[in-house]
């Protein structure tokens, strides 16, 4: 198997824990590579072990992982192969393996943008989704980025005000700053959209202007960045 050979080349490293498997790669780049392009064996791994896979790196804080959840889906329908389509073909990426057909087409329109675009899960606040454009102005892997807690990246204030404006008006525009990533803070200019798909509420964020970045701020930010939620 193609895998056993990347796993087995120098500096990489695998064994058993009692959550399933931990995977040691050499770098953050190779891990994320890694994930990229063996998602498919990885979730079938974790799904046969009935635990979960961990891909870390050297003082690695929040490593990759891949659920045995991940493989409970049914024989894909047309909208599923298009959206791994959509996956694979580098416009956007999404953590999630089931879609309903109405996210799907939200999925399909950031494709198709040529403005950053993110959806956030309202339940959790994971951002799910990002389309090229996005994951370049975040200065972050896609597959990294599609697993962050996103209350962790604002203001506490101005977190609050977002949550309160989405209650008001599912739509509006909104000149602000937060962090694009662990080491930038920005000033962004976005349009916010609240919308709800078989009961689930998601939030879609597009940038408006190009990141202007600015010294980290010293007030109420949440600055716990490395924490993994499951």
């Amino acid at each position: 198997m193609e895998l056993f050979k990347v796993l087995n080349q120098p500096h990489w490293n695998y064994f058993f824990t009692h959550e399933g498997i931990t995977i040691k790669a050499p770098s953050k780049q190779a891990a994320t590579q890694l994930a990229m392009m063996y998602r498919e064996c990885l979730t079938e791994t974790a799904y046969n072990i009935k635990g979960k896979v961990k891909i870390a790196w050297r003082c690695c804080k929040s490593p990759i992982q891949i659920f045995s959840w991940m493989a409970l889906e049914q024989s894909p329908t047309p909208y599923e192969t298009a959206e791994a389509i959509l996956r694979t073909d580098g416009e956007v990426l999404c953590s999630l393996l089931h879609l309903p057909v109405p996210l799907l087409k939200q999925i399909v329109q950031a494709g198709e943008s040529e403005r950053p675009v993110s959806i956030v899960r309202c339940s959790d606040r994971k951002q799910i989704i990002i389309n090229k454009p996005m994951e370049m102005a975040l200065q972050t892997p896609a597959i990294e980025s599609t697993q962050r807690i996103m209350t962790r990246f604002w203001r506490l204030s101005d977190l609050e005000t977002l949550e309160r404006e989405l209650q008001l008006t599912n739509r509006f525009r909104w000149q602000y700053n937060a962090a694009l990533n662990p080491r930038t803070w920005a000033i962004l200019e976005s349009e916010f959209e609240r919308f709800e798909v078989n009961g689930q509420w998601y939030s879609q964020t597009t940038f408006l202007i190009d990141p202007e970045p600015i010294a980290f701020p010293h007030d109420d930010v949440i600055l716990d960045f490395d924490r993994t939620d499951n």
